[in-house]
């Protein structure tokens, strides 16, 4: 949609979307208080139950091939190169979760007004542009296909906004990985790469003073001069299984992270980020992107993760 001349009255249709957008708008705050305190979260949460508990660890694994995906699109959108960027963002490599096909449903039908039918079509574009409250929005002089490209846009916007919070689940585990890593170990454990091979030595060196045949005050002075430290397979079993635990943990990790983003007002104005590049993929709009850079704060801990986990292995 063109932006109107100063001085010219704003056409019907403009006036309709600007007060669609600012109802939105409006609704937020109710949105987070409903949605992201501890109570609907943690009900939001239950869903993650049943087959996001498989889903968790993949999207673990998959999360920095997603995270390449979209500084590759950066790169291409700088250098020009906009049909390469566009089919870039397009390409997820997160899982779909019950939780997050969740939220994207109470964005749509909470937050944007859009009321839910008896029976939605598949596919967040097809609801979108079968919604009574944008029909008048989307169908004014526009082709068909304009339609299907303003509501796949918007569909792709709502799944980047859905994405970020897999990143901020990400994140949290991390930060409470470092904080245990600290309080136990006296180091840092970005991760489980540095946390594992850490509680392993743990392990074996516990092991080693409980079996000494002097007893635990010669073994610490005999381990004192003669280290000992676990082997590549129990290091390698034990991280593993912390990093099938990580992924439990953060499936769940947004009950604990909504309630302090909604806090702090992080989910206040993220969402505020969402409603306009919304605006301006419904309305045709020069497109403003909902940037979702969560997704290279989490690389950064794997970064830390890795690397100390390198440093330990040839120092």
């Amino acid at each position: 949609m063109t932006a109107q001349p100063p001085g010219t009255p704003e056409d019907p249709q403009a006036a309709q979307a600007r007060a669609f957008f600012d109802a939105a708008r409006g609704r937020i705050d109710g949105f987070v208080a409903r949605n992201f305190s501890v109570t609907g979260s943690a009900a939001m949460h239950r869903r993650a139950f049943g087959l996001d508990l498989l889903r968790a660890p993949l999207n673990v694994v998959l999360a920095p091939i997603h995270a390449l995906t979209r500084l590759f699109a950066l790169i291409a959108r700088l250098l020009r190169a906009r049909r390469l960027a566009g089919w870039l963002d397009r390409r997820s490599f997160v899982l779909p979760t019950r939780v997050a096909a969740e939220v994207e449903a109470r964005l749509v039908h909470e937050l944007l007004g859009i009321a839910r039918p008896a029976k939605a079509p598949r596919g967040l574009s097809r609801q979108l542009e079968q919604a009574p409250e944008l029909r008048q929005l989307l169908r004014d002089g526009e082709s068909s296909g304009a339609i299907a490209a303003r509501t796949r846009a918007a569909a792709d916007t709502i799944a980047a906004y859905s994405g970020t919070r897999s990143a901020v689940a990400e994140l949290t585990t991390a930060l409470l990985t470092v904080v245990f890593g600290a309080w136990v170990f006296r180091r840092l454990t970005p991760g489980m790469v540095s946390f594992g091979p850490a509680l392993a030595d743990s392990f074996a060196r516990e092991t080693a003073l409980s079996s000494f045949p002097l007893g635990r005050g010669a073994a610490s002075l005999w381990y004192g001069v003669f280290p000992v430290g676990a082997t590549l397979s129990q290091v390698m079993v034990i991280t593993g299984a912390l990093i099938a635990l990580a992924s439990v943990v953060t499936a769940f990790a947004g009950v604990i992270a909504d309630p302090v983003q909604a806090r702090i007002g992080l989910h206040r104005r993220r969402l505020h980020r969402l409603v306009d590049a919304l605006e301006t993929d419904l309305t045709g709009a020069p497109p403003r992107r909902f940037a979702a850079n969560e997704h290279y704060y989490a690389r950064v801990f794997d970064l830390l993760d890795i690397g100390s986990g390198l440093f330990r292995h040839f120092r």
